[in-house]
């Protein structure tokens, strides 16, 4: 199965909007877009979150680590763990959860 960039569907999460793409039984893959100063606050989830960073620069915590994530840089957050953003750039990133988020 192939979805293609036009027929992305538009979700919200947090009040940010993401564009989801492909979705199976056990993944789901997103184009995750925010703009400096955007903030996503301390959350945990049952499903597995991996990441790679396209574009901009942007603050992760993943339980007590904080890391600075760039482009070319990827990211895996277990699922269950506490986790937030801040970024310090616009940015864009791809990212897969397992299993797909509701």
């Amino acid at each position: 199965m192939v979805v293609k960039r036009k027929d992305y569907r538009i979700k919200k999460f947090r009040g940010f909007s993401f564009l989801l793409g492909a979705v199976g039984e056990r993944m789901m893959v997103a184009l995750m877009e925010f703009q400096k100063g955007d903030e996503v606050g301390s959350h945990e989830h049952p499903n597995e979150q991996v990441g790679y960073c396209l574009s901009g620069r942007f603050e992760l915590k993943v339980s007590d680590k904080e890391y600075v994530v760039e482009p070319g840089d990827s990211y895996l957050i277990p699922g269950d763990t506490i986790h937030s953003c801040h970024f310090i750039q616009d940015s864009q990133m791809v990212e897969v959860f397992s299993p797909p988020r509701k």
